[in-house]
């Protein structure tokens, strides 16, 4: 029975079965924020709603069932139990005036998150970004003291003609994040530099450092990740390592059971050998 529930929800049809499933309820879960729709169709989106979770359940019993502890020492699997353990929180609209609920339906909008974990292609690009973060947090270690020394500079310059821009740090951060992000950054930097025209050179060189070089390192890190993760694809050490390892401890796991049914068997015939030597002796 195990073994056919295991081929079964390891089959490509139950995979796009449940990929189609996810693909729905992330349409329904845009449906369901439009007011207009809900007063219409209310009642089938919460009917809809209730299958999804239904089919989210019996997945996740199937392979609970068919993998047993292995089903938790993938981190997808983790995932898409967490999502459902929150699809079952009470909900409905008899307990939608108390607060936590309302905060907890608002949760279940992280039911569509699901979808990465159903397409191979979303976990290698998630797989990919969570191995650059060790290098994305120590170019944002250097972003802030590039910050930090910008502020420190920028407050002695400016906090006595602009203290609602560089008045302290908190401002002064604040203005150097939005000079970053190159949104409307003539308004903040002309005012300086038609007082002074020496003031391009604070403003220029922090977004030559800050806009051009930092972000394009950060770009480059990930870029770089998701190169190696491409490059190691076909060697099968990036989504299906997991699985790998399992498969090797279920193989010689199996290799132990023949062993000992070999020495059994062994045992057998020696007995059955040494009884038919004795019958032998026996009739001379």
């Amino acid at each position: 029975m195990r073994a056919k529930v295991t081929s079964w929800v390891e089959s490509q049809a139950f995979e796009r079965f449940i990929l189609v499933v996810i693909l729905l309820n992330t349409i329904d879960l845009g449906l369901g924020a439009t007011k207009s729709l809900v007063g219409q169709f209310g009642f089938a989106m919460e009917a809809a709603n209730t299958i999804f979770t239904g089919v989210y359940v019996v997945e996740m019993l199937l392979k609970v069932f068919a993998w047993r502890t292995s089903y938790f020492k993938k981190a997808w699997n983790v995932f898409d139990f967490c999502i459902v353990v929150l699809s079952l929180a009470p909900v409905s609209s008899v307990f939608g005036g108390i607060r936590i609920l309302r905060i907890l339906k608002v949760l279940l909008a992280f039911r569509a998150m699901r979808l990465i974990s159903g397409v191979k292609q979303l976990r290698k690009i998630v797989h990919a970004l969570l191995s650059s973060l060790p290098g994305i947090g120590w170019a944002g270690v250097l972003m802030m003291l590039v910050y930090y020394i910008y502020a420190l500079i920028g407050i002695s310059l400016y906090s006595d003609i602009a203290p609602e821009l560089f008045g302290g740090i908190p401002e002064s951060f604040v203005t150097l994040f939005s000079l970053t992000t190159m949104e409307g950054w003539q308004d903040t930097v002309f005012p300086f530099t038609s007082a002074d025209p020496l003031n391009w050179v604070y403003f220029l060189t922090f977004l030559i450092i800050s806009s051009f070089i930092l972000m394009n390192l950060i770009v480059g890190i990930v870029v770089d990740s998701i190169d190696e993760f491409v490059r190691l694809e076909p060697r099968g050490d990036i989504d299906d390592q997991g699985d790998t390892e399992d498969e090797l401890n279920q193989i010689k796991h199996e290799m132990h059971k023949l062993h000992d049914q070999l020495d059994h068997m062994q045992a057998l015939l020696e007995a059955a050998q040494t009884k038919n030597d004795r019958r032998k002796a026996d009739k001379w």
